[in-house]
């Protein structure tokens, strides 16, 4: 747009599938001034238009309403019309969903009708999927502080502030909404360990931390072909002591037989590694994986991360040259 719409409140966004002809207008949580959602129920932004120029589609692969996710693999594209308040001579916008849930309003507030201010414009085709190229990429959805995970972990008998209790719904790897949380980044992970395991070839990793079990049972089964540098953990806040969080970990590593390298500080430094390198058989760095994601429950569980894989083997001999250096200078 060249300018600020004449009377424009915000913009109603509907997801397309271009395959399929099916639409769905985007979840939103945040009402207009003057109304109240105490209940963090979704309406769409028909209902809500979003109030700025920027945005991001929060139910993609999340579902507004339950804790699975929509599968991959679909084409997407986007709507977006500009609405305001409601005139003559408006296209009224429609009002999607129920209004009254469990016998209540689903908002509080006076209702606030809009209509179109124009066509509005549709994006270009997008691919949901991982694949781009030769690299695949993975979100987690870990955003704890949300109403949204509240009412979650409510319904799983668990409330706000009961750290204990989340702490090990989130180290369950059973639980439906840790699975939820961590999205498809476990997999990616783990993927280059799977990938040695299955064509003869090895692979190099390098932790700052490592602390879930799921992800340490997976180090473990792959302990014929994988090496493992792993830093030290910081202090705990109780009980202060040194390496408290890898400490039980490392201990399992070297009980099952994994080849582990210590890379120990005694000063405020952290190894903020997260990295794994696949070599091929003939001992040919071929593939790299990194990212932002610890290997800890609240890393791929609690917190906004990504991971990601590139099959590349000059990038990858990059990383495998720098992993040898870490363990030479151990």
């Amino acid at each position: 747009i060249d300018g600020m719409i004449p009377g424009c409140l915000g913009f109603e966004i509907v997801r397309l599938y271009p395959d399929t002809g099916e639409e769905r207008c985007l979840a939103a949580w945040v009402p207009f001034k003057g109304q109240r959602n105490p209940r963090w129920i979704p309406q769409d932004t028909g209902v809500w238009p979003v109030q700025k120029t920027f945005w991001r589609d929060l139910t993609m692969r999340r579902r507004r309403d339950s804790i699975d996710l929509r599968p991959e693999g679909e084409m997407i594209a986007y709507r977006v019309r500009p609405v305001g308040d409601m005139k003559p001579g408006l296209e009224p916008v429609p009002v999607c969903p129920d209004q009254v849930v469990d016998g209540k309003p689903a908002y509080a507030g006076t209702p606030r009708p809009l209509g179109y201010l124009g066509q509005g414009a549709v994006s270009p085709p997008i691919f949901l999927g991982q694949m781009f190229g030769k690299a695949r990429v993975a979100f987690t959805n870990g955003v704890l502080s949300t109403q949204w995970m509240s009412r979650a972990l409510a319904e799983a008998g668990i409330k706000v502030g009961q750290r204990d209790k989340i702490r090990a719904e989130l180290q369950n790897p059973a639980s439906k909404i840790r699975a939820y949380l961590h999205g498809d980044v476990p997999d990616v992970l783990t993927s280059l360990m799977k990938r040695a395991k299955a064509e003869g070839g090895t692979v190099r990793l390098a932790l700052y931390e490592l602390g879930d079990d799921e992800l340490c049972d997976a180090i473990v089964a792959a302990k014929d072909v994988v090496e493992v540098i792993l830093a030290n953990s910081g202090k705990d806040d109780q009980t202060k002591a040194w390496d408290f969080g890898n400490a039980p970990f490392r201990k399992r590593l070297r009980d099952a037989g994994v080849t582990v390298t210590d890379r120990l500080f005694n000063n405020n430094h952290i190894g903020h590694n997260k990295f794994a390198v696949y070599r091929d058989a003939q001992g040919n760095p071929q593939a790299v994986m990194t990212g932002s994601t610890n290997w800890t429950s609240t890393g791929i569980c609690g917190q906004s991360n990504n991971a990601f894989i590139r099959d590349d083997p000059a990038i990858a001999e990059v990383f495998n040259a720098y992993w040898e250096r870490m363990k030479a200078d151990v």
